[in-house]
C-alpha cells in the first residue's frame, strides 16, 4: 500500500470542446452534469476530481482510437445505451465481457468517452454478446438522464506500446498491474490507467482536442528531473507542469502538496 500511496493520483481532466455553451448543455440535458464554476472554462466535480472543460477544441481529424478515453462508471448499461440510443448520441463500441458491460460514445465535438458497468463474471452471457455483437439486441428507449459514478479508469492509447510502457511506469512512476492482448494495466493511487494499442496516428496533435489528464504526485522536482534525464522536456504551468508523452499527449502535473481537499 506504502507504494500505491506514492504513485500518482488522478486529480482533474481537461477536455477541449468548441462551444463551452454547448458542451454545458449536452452534460447537463444527458448527465444531469452542473459545472461549479464556470470563467473561461466550465468545471465539474466527480468524486474527488475536477473535471475542466476548456474552450478552443478543434477536432483532429483522425476518426480511430487515440489520445485519452475516460471511462466513467454508471448502473445500468442497458438504460445508458436505450438513452444514448433514443437521443441519437453516437455509440462507436459498445462490448460485453465477463465482469463488463461497456461501450463508447461521442460529445458534440467528437470527444471519446467510455461508459462501463461491472457485473457478476459468472453471469456473463455469450448470447448476449452475440446479440450486441450482430446487432440485434433492443434497449427499450430512456427519458431518465444517465448519472455518471466518477472516472473508474483511463485508457491511454499508444502505437508504441514499449516506449509508453516505458514512460509511464519508470519515468512517471505508476506501477505496472497486468498486461494483456497488447493492453498494459498500470495503477495511480486512485484510478486504474490502461495502456492500449492503436494503429492510428493522430493527425493534428498539437491541435487543442480531446482529453488530457491531470495528476498530483509527490515530489514535482524528482519528476522533472526524471523526465529531463529521459530526453522529455517539461514546460511551467500554474505552478506545475506539462509534458507530452512518447506519443505526443499532454500530461499535466501538481504538487500532491498542493492539492487542497475538495
Amino acid at each position: 500500500m506504502a507504494d500505491l500511496m506514492d504513485a500518482p493520483r488522478l486529480v482533474g481532466l481537461k477536455t477541449y470542446v468548441a462551444d463551452v455553451g454547448r458542451t454545458r448543455d449536452f452534460w447537463s440535458q444527458h448527465f444531469d452534469l452542473t459545472p461549479f464554476e464556470q470563467d473561461v472554462a466550465l468545471r465539474y466535480r466527480l468524486g474527488e476530481l475536477v473535471w475542466e472543460q476548456w474552450p478552443g477544441g478543434r477536432f483532429c481529424g483522425t476518426r480511430g482510437p487515440h489520445g485519452v478515453l475516460p471511462v466513467f462508471g454508471i448502473e445500468d448499461f442497458s438504460q445508458a445505451r436505450g438513452y444514448l440510443q433514443a437521443h441519437h448520441i453516437p455509440i462507436v463500441f459498445e462490448e460485453l465481457i465477463p465482469g463488463l458491460n461497456l461501450l463508447i460514445f461521442l460529445d458534440p465535438d467528437s470527444n471519446p468517452f467510455e461508459l462501463a458497468q461491472e457485473t457478476d463474471p459468472g453471469e456473463w452471457d455469450i448470447a448476449a454478446r452475440r446479440a450486441l455483437r450482430t446487432k440485434q439486441r433492443r434497449d427499450p428507449p430512456q427519458e431518465q438522464p444517465i448519472i455518471l459514478q466518477g472516472i473508474t479508469e483511463l485508457t491511454i492509447y499508444t502505437h508504441d506500446i514499449t516506449a509508453s510502457v516505458h514512460f509511464y511506469k519508470d519515468v512517471v512512476g505508476l506501477p505496472v498491474g497486468l498486461a494483456y492482448f497488447a493492453h498494459v494495466h498500470l495503477a495511480a493511487e486512485n484510478v486504474v490507467v490502461v495502456l492500449r494499442t492503436t494503429r492510428w496516428h493522430c493527425k493534428a496533435r498539437e491541435q487543442p482536442h480531446g482529453s488530457e489528464p491531470i495528476f498530483a504526485i509527490k515530489d514535482l522536482e524528482a519528476l522533472r528531473a526524471r523526465l529531463l534525464r529521459a530526453g522529455y522536456e517539461p514546460s511551467d504551468e500554474d505552478g506545475g507542469m506539462v509534458v507530452r508523452d512518447p506519443v505526443g499527449i499532454p500530461l499535466h502535473f501538481r504538487s500532491k502538496s498542493q492539492e487542497a481537499p475538495l
